[in-house]
C-alpha cells in the first residue's frame, strides 16, 4: 500500500474536526439572570439553579445573579431551587434575554 501525499492529509484532518458539528450543533447558549425575592426584591444568593434534561447547573452569587452555558437546544426549562423558597420552574426560549426570577418564600 502506499503512503498517502502530504497534501492529502491536509484535506482529511479539517473534515474530521468539523464533522464534529453533528455532534454539537452550533454554538453553546449561555443563559443568565438575577434570583430575586418576589416582594422585596432583594438578591438571593446561593440559589441552585439548573437545566432539568441535562448536566448544566449553578449558583447565584451574592447579587443573585446566574450564568448557565448549555450545547442544548433552546427553549430549556430551569429549575430553581432554595432552602428558604419555593422551588420554581422557568422556561427559557431565548438566551440573550436577561431572566428576572422571583421566588416565594417557604413560609407564606
Amino acid at each position: 500500500m502506499k503512503p498517502l501525499p502530504a497534501y492529502q492529509w491536509l484535506i482529511a484532518v479539517p473534515a474530521l474536526i468539523f464533522s464534529t458539528s453533528e455532534i454539537y450543533p452550533g454554538k453553546p447558549a449561555e443563559i443568565s439572570g438575577q434570583i430575586i425575592h418576589n416582594e422585596t426584591g432583594q438578591r438571593i444568593e446561593n440559589a441552585y439553579i439548573y437545566i432539568v434534561s441535562g448536566e448544566e447547573e449553578g449558583l447565584s452569587d451574592k447579587n443573585g445573579r446566574f450564568t448557565i452555558t448549555t450545547w442544548q437546544q433552546l427553549p430549556v426549562t430551569l429549575v430553581i431551587e432554595h432552602p428558604r423558597y419555593k422551588k420554581k420552574q422557568v422556561r427559557t426560549t431565548n438566551a440573550s434575554e436577561k431572566q428576572l426570577i422571583k421566588l416565594e418564600p417557604k413560609n407564606q
